[in-house]
């Protein structure tokens, strides 16, 4: 009886347990996703300005 009634009666906390660990891996897929998107946008606004103004780009590659 012991094993069985122990299983069922932590069943919750296994459940809150399950919620928390998922919860987390959203999160921190959700972090690596934003800093992706934010590391392309200035990957793309660096390469604008290099376009738009290739003599303030050159003097600081040259520093």
């Amino acid at each position: 009886m012991g094993i069985h009634f122990n299983h069922k009666s932590k069943a919750g906390d296994r459940k809150m347990q399950k919620e928390l660990k998922l919860k987390k891996k959203a999160e921190e897929r959700k972090r690596k996703r934003d800093e992706k998107v934010r590391l392309a946008e200035e990957e793309e606004m660096r390469k604008l300005e290099e376009l738009t103004r290739p003599d303030k780009s050159s003097s600081k590659k040259t520093n």
